[in-house]
């Protein structure tokens, strides 16, 4: 078995067993895998990625709510790239991105993207975006209320 790169081991090591028990719809397994894609998606570089914003997080709590005609999808599609890609979590980043441009017009893929962004991007109140990540990103400072936004 191929040693796991840097970014893959963070992805993984991210689903602790502490993140793992606060998980509603994703199995420890299942969030092991979705976390890997969604750490290829918006990667850590000098400022936190999917994996360190919480977008599993978020996608875990919205699939219980807001998100819930998903399930099936994401049950499916998750399953079917587990079939497709069965090492996926041993490869290396590279290998995996690669991978991964093989499903470039995958309807799972695509609405794993979809939803990765939403987490990575919204309001922190919605499960994502901890500690305001993608906003201290853009400059935005936090939603002071009254309908208005504070930029930097």
């Amino acid at each position: 078995m191929e040693s796991l790169d840097r970014r893959t081991f963070v992805a993984i090591a991210a689903i602790a067993p502490g993140i793992s028990a606060e998980l509603k719809f994703f199995s420890a397994e299942d969030a092991q895998w979705i976390s890997a894609i969604q750490n290829q998606i918006i990667p850590r570089d000098d400022r936190p990625g999917a994996v360190e914003a919480g977008c599993l997080q978020y996608l875990d709590r919205q699939l219980g709510s807001a998100l819930e005609r998903f399930v099936i999808p994401y049950r499916s599609g998750l399953k079917a790239f587990q079939m497709q890609e069965p090492k996926f979590l041993q490869m290396s980043s590279s290998q995996q991105i690669e991978a991964l441009k093989k499903m470039d017009r995958d309807p799972f893929f695509e609405m794993l993207v979809d939803h990765t962004m939403q987490g990575f991007y919204g309001s922190p109140e919605h499960g994502g975006n901890h500690d305001e990540a993608s906003w201290k990103m853009m400059g935005i400072e936090k939603y002071m209320g009254g309908g208005h936004w504070h930029g930097a």
